[in-house]
């Protein structure tokens, strides 16, 4: 049964107060006019560039295939797989990550004021930047199972002993302890899925359960197999903004173009980011850096949080240490 009507879904708009009405009910809401039509020249073009030179040196990263579905990151034995992510191993679609270094297009469309704006409503003041790579679905690839981006999130539960640690949660292991809970874990993710071509359906436009993000719970590939999903479609241009804890998943490509998608995440500043962007920015951009995406970076302290030595320094640098062990001159 729905708990929605088609009629009722968040449309394209440039209004912020119906795109924060849509994104605290649905779970998602839809940016119209994101990327002006110069920016989106430059951002398809960069993509394009980036994505054939990748392929061509051989650090092409490919998933989404029948026998590589994105999460497979060990074998049977537990290792790591380091050549999974590969045509060869069954990937179709192509992942370009680290945008951040790869093109100043990619540095501009973080300052989207809209876009800003909504996820600082659902996070708060401060938040950084947890990973802001692209999505390439091509021909073939197939639909990614359901799932949740802030499945790492320590559900509420009982005041009885919790039956899994924090630290030992995992994508298919929860600390669930009660299908009805009174309370539900809030927002601390929010993902923008910047359009560079038309999304559609056909060409596996990602697909979201509207209202999921309310049911408390992450989505489980047998109790949940009828759960019905919709595909966010959009004209290129636009941005889908997306609770992290909305049901959600690339869809399958079954036409004969391909599907260019950015994915920008962004998370509170209390949790570990995916990418360590203090370590792995270039250096020439960290240097041209304001001070907002010096902040997104991480390189802001907040709240003693974030240091590398003293807790009331404003900013660490790039390759700053510690004093260190020191000794007086007269000892």
């Amino acid at each position: 049964m729905f708990e929605w009507a088609y009629e009722e879904l968040p449309q394209p708009t440039t209004n912020l107060d119906s795109l924060k009405s849509n994104i605290d009910e649905f779970g998602y809401c839809l940016v119209a006019d994101a990327i002006s039509p110069d920016q989106l020249a430059r951002a398809k073009q960069r993509l394009l560039e980036q994505a054939q030179a990748e392929l061509e040196s051989g650090q092409a990263f490919e998933d989404g295939g029948a026998k590589q579905q994105w999460g497979a990151f060990t074998d049977e034995e537990g290792n790591v797989r380091r050549d999974a992510f590969s045509a060869k191993a069954g990937g179709v679609n192509q992942r370009v990550w680290m945008l951040i270094n790869k093109g100043r297009v990619w540095r501009d469309m973080l300052s989207q004021p809209t876009v800003r704006s909504v996820v600082g409503h659902v996070l708060g003041k401060d938040y950084l930047l947890s990973s802001y790579g692209a999505n390439i679905a091509k021909p073939g690839g197939i639909a990614m199972n359901l799932h949740t981006d802030q499945w790492w999130m320590p559900e509420p539960i009982h005041r009885r002993p919790n039956p899994v640690p924090a630290g030992s949660l995992t994508r298919e292991l929860s600390n669930r302890v009660d299908d009805h809970p009174a309370m539900i874990a809030p927002p601390v993710v929010v993902n923008v899925m910047w359009m560079l071509n038309d999304f559609t359906e056909a060409i596996g436009a990602t697909r979201i359960v509207p209202r999921s993000h309310l049911y408390g719970r992450r989505p489980d590939a047998e109790r949940d197999k009828d759960v019905v999903s919709i595909p966010a479609e959009g004209v290129a241009g636009s941005a889908m903004l997306f609770d992290g804890r909305i049901w959600h998943g690339t869809g399958a490509n079954v036409s004969d173009g391909q599907r260019l998608g950015v994915l920008t995440t962004f998370v509170a500043p209390q949790f570990r980011t995916q990418v360590n962007f203090t370590m792995a920015t270039a250096p020439e951009v960290v240097a041209e850096a304001d001070e907002d995406l010096l902040a997104l970076l991480g390189f802001k302290i907040w709240n003693a949080y974030g240091r590398i030595e003293s807790p009331v320094a404003g900013y660490i640098k790039q390759g700053e240490r510690s004093l260190g062990e020191l000794r007086p001159q007269n000892h």
